[in-house]
This record gives structure tokens, sequence and C-alpha cells, in this order.
């Protein structure tokens, strides 16, 4: 504690110790002096001299050059990168629902509940199973309500 996370300079006078302020104008100075370095969806916040790196790239390794610029700024004690890849959260996404658009998704999700209920022979009466439009499901699912 009380140095720079990876640096090689010498040690401050006893009691000395830059501000968060200083700091973050350091990495945020340093960071514009990269031209191929996008960080404009970046947020860097220092407290104590932690410093915490938020938002989205668009590369993997702006995420990581932005947390090596930060580790190299006097004063700095530690560095959490929580960054995410914007590439990333995209294609998460369209895991988490196989690709299906978000009225697909519930129209396929729908047919999926009512073919468990109607195999398990629960009541529900008509499922949409076999719906071939949305205005079919709709229709199913306003006479499963009213019964």
């Amino acid at each position: 504690m009380g140095g720079d996370v990876g640096g090689s300079r010498g040690r401050p006078p006893k009691g000395y110790k830059r501000s968060d302020e200083r700091i973050r104008e350091d990495i945020c100075d340093q960071i514009s002096d990269h031209p191929d370095l996008d960080a404009s969806d970046v947020e860097v916040k220092v407290q104590n001299g932690e410093v915490v790196l938020t938002g989205t790239v668009r590369e993997r390794r702006f995420k990581h050059q932005l947390e090596t610029l930060a580790e190299r700024i006097s004063g700095v004690t530690d560095v959490r990168n929580e960054i995410r890849l914007y590439r990333e959260q995209q294609q998460q996404g369209e895991a988490k629902t196989g690709g299906l658009s978000s009225s697909e998704r519930s129209t396929s999700e729908r047919s999926t509940a009512g073919a468990t209920g109607a195999a398990a022979g629960t009541s529900g009466g008509a499922t949409s199973i076999g719906a071939t439009s949305t205005s079919e499901t709709k229709n199913n699912e306003s006479r499963r309500n009213a019964s």
C-alpha cells in the first residue's frame, strides 16, 4: 500500500498524497493522448487512490489498455476495471434469446408453456400450439383468460 500499482518512481515525502481529482485528470489526459484509443463511453472515477473504470468499449484491447494506463499514474493504489465490451453485450443478449426478437421470443415462450401444460394434462383450454400469427396467439390467450 502507499505506493503506485505499477510504477518505478521514487518515494514521495512523508504524508504526501496526490488528490483524487489530480489522479483522475492525469488518467484522462493520458487517455486523450492516445488517438487510437476510443474511450468515448468510459467513465473514470477515483476515490482514495482507487480507480474505477466503467462503461463500454468496442475492442477488448481498449479495455486492457485503459487499465494499464491507469495503473501507471502516480498515486493510484488499485484499479477496478468494470469496462464491458460492447460487442459482448449484444452477443449475450442474442445468446439468451436464441437470436429471436422480443415478439418472436414471447410467442415461442407461450407456445412452449402451453405445450408443457397440455402434455401434463393440466387445464388451460386452448393453447398457442400451431398458431401461425400473432393475432391467433392473442385470440387463444383471450379465450384462456376468459375461462
